[in-house]
């Protein structure tokens, strides 16, 4: 149900303009509004409202306005009906500041889509956007438009390294770094490993690309010979079902995060298959409770994982069962990489560490001077 639009007003209230709202988005963008909500800011956030992700909407501030748009197809409908809730958002109010998360609320949010005012600041979060990553003809253009807000280059925050490092590459903004977040419940379990060695896996959203890589490694995994058991965690689709009942790996849903925690809790090792486009946010919680990690030799992966301190990087399937075969059999190495892991989730991703990131972001994007009151406060929480 769509909620009714802001009334006319002044006051510091901060919108956000958003595609679909996954869990790697939200890893950032929920402890982003949460922060500038215990702050005393009003804000709104218009979004793509896909069921797939629904459960997610509950879990912004309750002070949060949200303006769901119901996705279409492959057609652009839906992006007309946004741009359309915009105008008439930004017609009603001036706001503090507005928030892009993504290349295509980017692209309608500024004077590219000549949606926003133009003393407004802009911020833009790209999440992994492909667009980062296309030729270098292509890139020099986004470049160029990059600068097309409605108060000059936008201040980016990105919320990965790679992402930040990308940004930086185009040359026309500038960049600070503030990394998504895990849930704090995460850094709180007990680790219980299983009885019989088990290898973990998942993704948190519709990746059946994962599937497939998992399976066959689990495949190839019990030709070794190994004892090895699988479960995958994620969202089982009856496709999703037939391939992992066919590799003998069993599967559990996301729907209850306390049981959804406490099977990835009993791993042994998580292993972390193929590519992410955006923040590998399942590995991000392996870490955060404490589990030795073996993942694909990716960029978004080497961006959590420091090879053979927090974590293990695997080149190729081969390379991959002969570094399960060594954490399977040395417990003391996967202490010691859980630990370490662990250690580095609490430092770069906890919500601590967001709060006083995001703030001192957005004071430095000429955000009022709320924001840079509670950055002091917000310091105090984190030490």
């Amino acid at each position: 149900m769509t909620s009714s639009l802001p009334s006319n007003g002044s006051g510091e209230h901060v919108l956000h303009i958003v595609g679909h709202v996954t869990e790697a988005v939200f890893s950032f963008m929920g402890p982003t509004t949460d922060a500038l909500a215990r702050s005393g800011f009003k804000q709104t956030v218009v979004m793509l409202d896909h069921p797939r992700h629904s459960h997610l909407r509950a879990k912004f501030h309750e002070s949060i306005r949200i303006e769901p748009i119901q996705p279409g197809g492959r057609d652009l409908r839906h992006w007309f009906q946004m741009a359309k809730v915009i105008r008439v958002l930004v017609s009603q109010r001036q706001y503090a500041a507005v928030h892009l998360h993504g290349f295509l609320p980017w692209a309608l949010g500024t004077r590219l889509g000549r949606l926003l005012p133009r003393q407004v600041p802009v911020y833009y979060s790209p999440h992994g956007s492909r667009t980062l990553t296309l030729l270098k003809p292509v890139q020099a253009t986004l470049s160029s438009l990059m600068a097309l807000t409605g108060s000059g280059k936008p201040q980016v925050i990105a919320s990965t390294a790679l992402d930040a490092q990308r940004v930086a590459g185009l040359g026309s903004a500038r960049v600070k770094t503030v990394e998504a977040a895990v849930d704090d419940d995460f850094f709180h379990v007990e680790r219980h490993e299983a009885r019989r060695p088990l290898v973990v896996s998942g993704d948190p959203d519709d990746n059946h690309r994962s599937v497939e890589l998992f399976c066959r490694q689990a495949v190839q995994l019990s030709a070794a010979e190994l004892g090895l058991s699988f479960n995958w965690i994620g969202h089982i689709d009856p496709l999703v079902a037939a391939r992992l009942k066919a590799a003998n790996v069993g599967s559990f849903p996301l729907a209850d995060r306390k049981e959804m925690t406490s099977r990835l809790a009993a791993g042994w090792v998580f292993l972390a298959a193929g590519s992410a486009d955006e923040f590998p946010v399942m590995l991000s919680w392996a870490m955060a409770l404490g589990m030795p990690c073996l993942a694909a030799d990716t960029p978004h992966h080497r961006d959590l994982i420091q090879d053979g301190v927090t974590g293990l990087l695997y080149k190729s399937e081969e390379d991959a069962l002969v570094k399960i075969s060594q954490l399977i059999d040395n417990k003391a190495l996967r202490d010691r990489l859980g630990a370490a892991a662990k250690q580095q989730a609490l430092e770069r991703h906890s919500k601590a560490t967001l709060y006083q990131g995001i703030l001192g972001a957005y004071a430095r994007g000429q955000l009022p001077r709320q924001a840079t009151l509670h950055t002091d406060e917000a310091e105090g929480r984190a030490a």
